[in-house]
């Protein structure tokens, strides 16, 4: 800041305008266009370039220049070395270099114009607030003089409280140009770097910390596809996958649990697998990588979920998980019939042996009781006193565990159980909450913490902390929500959920048509969560994939 203010506080100016457009400013110009200019510059000339690609780098590399007013500095990353790299891995898909270059230039440029309308924004808030600092300080002078009669002392209160009330609503006029200038980066970010990983590029560490700076908090970021359509590499032998949620076997792997997923390039396309053990690793970035898949499509020895009697014949597919502390993971299965859960549900413990099935734990399978008198017979939503077809939990720190629980088909809000660590796999000694306190083992809770509808859930402590991410179905909202809470029975009570996915084409950092999942992945900070979100175009089935997204929800 290169204001000298004597009057104003900025940290109660802060808090008043709800949001600090410093730090939003901040945080793009943590950003170094030049950076990726230059790399973008050595992409485009190790290229064979078509007449279109030079035309659309010239045109970005023009937007590029016309918003950087800066020196170049130095970066520690050898331009060639990276094409080096990137054009080794690509392999016979070298043609895509560029495009890589194209797609470096747009980010590059978008930033730099997006950094000097942020320098331009404060600058502008900064000197009103000096002018508005300085007739605060010359009347609080003039209120010291003692002759000074009651109706000039009560202009003068009126004065600075006016002035006061001019430096909170500029600071958010500011903020919220700062916030859309943000978004607009940001879209356009989301979609070049979709363009990148469709391209076979996802820069290193190093090159991403160019693009932008830490997430501020409510902040989200899409970074497109890691698997099913429009993923590269995605996962080997599956080009549409949704879900994704990744558990921890006994001996410390990974793996990535996936529910419809098919061999072809859109959903129903291929070789079906009704779910799918997938080997995930995380690099430094938090990005997935994804090995062979462990289990068989329909028909395989070596299916994921062999059903028990009750759900014969059914599309088996994982309902959620409960992580202990001891490293155990047990998760639920649905039987289904067209996404209705009329086999049943049940658990069934994680091995490291998925390819041998993880078989149902005997006794307990539960029924799925629908809704009476359905107004939409093929899918009759589920009634108040079934039991939960859809979980998510996780044992706390206090050493109970917890359990989030709502219905398979998303047509029930969600509700909360408990039980001792040693009893997990008996669904008769889960406790449900009645809103007051825990109620009788074995019974159906018939309280929801939140009246809205909600889908797939992920229910974990984060930094000690309950966090739940899930798709909230109610009819108008259809968005990917996360809220954190300081008890697992609070976590949907007064604290507005941050949106990571939300169903529309607006091109936000949060735009995603047909939004569904939301599973925290291992690894994950109370500022910066890494979030599987999926996404099904019911029209086209394509897209039909998973996306990562991260998210700071903030206080």
């Amino acid at each position: 800041m290169t204001m000298q203010l004597q009057s104003i506080n900025i940290p109660m100016l802060i808090a008043h305008a709800g949001g600090d457009p410093w730090a939003v400013n901040q945080s793009l110009q943590a950003g170094r266009p030049a950076q990726i200019s230059d790399l973008a510059e050595a992409f485009h000339g190790a290229a064979v370039c078509t007449a279109e690609s030079s035309q659309a780098f010239a045109d970005a590399r023009q937007r590029f220049e016309a918003a950087w007013n800066r020196e170049n500095g130095g970066h520690p990353i050898n331009d060639s070395d990276e094409v080096q790299r990137v054009t080794k891995s690509l392999g016979a898909q070298s043609l895509q270099l560029p495009k890589i270059g194209v797609d470096l230039e747009k980010i590059a440029a978008a930033l730099a114009e997006a950094q000097k309308a942020g320098a331009a924004r404060i600058a502008a808030l900064e000197s009103q607030l000096q002018t508005l600092d300085n007739m605060i300080t010359q009347a609080l002078a003039m209120e010291k003089q003692a002759d000074l009669s009651e109706a000039d002392k009560r202009a003068l209160a009126a004065f600075i409280t006016t002035c006061e009330d001019n430096a909170i609503n500029d600071t958010k006029a500011a903020l919220n140009d700062l916030l859309a200038t943000r978004n607009g980066y940001e879209g356009t970010l989301k979609t070049t770097m979709a363009s990148l990983h469709s391209e076979g590029y996802d820069p290193p560490q190093t090159v991403g910390g160019w693009f932008e700076g830490p997430l501020l908090p409510g902040q989200v970021r899409n970074l497109g596809p890691i698997a099913g359509t429009g993923a590269n590499p995605g996962i080997p032998g599956i080009g549409a996958a949704d879900l994704g949620e990744v558990v921890q076997l006994p001996d410390g792997r990974y793996l990535a649990i996936f529910g419809d997923s098919f061999s072809g390039n859109k959903a129903y396309d291929g070789t079906h697998y009704p779910s799918v053990a997938v080997p995930v690793t995380f690099d430094e970035q938090g990005r997935p990588h994804f090995g062979e898949p462990l289990t068989g499509p329909d028909g395989s020895p070596t299916i994921l979920f062999p059903p028990p009697p009750q759900a014969a014949g059914k599309n088996t597919l994982p309902a959620g998980s409960i992580r202990m502390r001891d490293g155990t993971t047990y998760m639920m299965v649905a039987g289904t019939t067209d996404l209705n859960p009329d086999g049943g549900t049940w658990l069934t413990k994680v091995t490291n042996d998925p390819a041998g099935g993880w078989k149902p734990i005997d006794g307990s399978w539960r029924p799925w009781t629908p809704a009476p008198n359905p107004n939409n017979v093929p899918h009759p939503g589920t009634s108040l006193t079934s039991q939960p077809t859809q979980i998510s939990g996780y044992q706390a720190n206090d050493g109970n565990v917890y359990i989030a629980a709502d219905s398979f088909d998303r047509s029930q809000g969600v509700t909360m159980y408990r039980v001792d660590p040693e009893h997990v796999s008996d669904r008769g000694a889960w406790q449900p909450w009645n809103g007051s306190g825990w109620g009788k083992a074995g019974e159906v809770a018939t309280v929801p913490l939140s009246p809205d509808r909600y889908g797939e859930l992920s229910f974990q402590e984060v930094g000690g902390k309950p966090v739940v991410s899930g798709f909230n179905s109610s009819p108008g909202v259809n968005q990917v929500e996360v809220r954190v809470a300081n008890t697992p029975t609070d976590v949907f009570s007064g604290n507005s959920p941050t949106v990571i996915a939300h169903n529309d084409n607006q091109g936000t950092p949060v735009s995603v048509p047909q939004p569904y999942g939301g599973y925290i992945m291992p690894g994950s900070t109370l500022d910066n969560l890494n979030i599987f979100v999926s996404q099904w175009n019911t029209q086209l089935n394509v897209p039909y994939n998973v996306q990562q997204v991260l998210v700071n929800p903030g206080p």
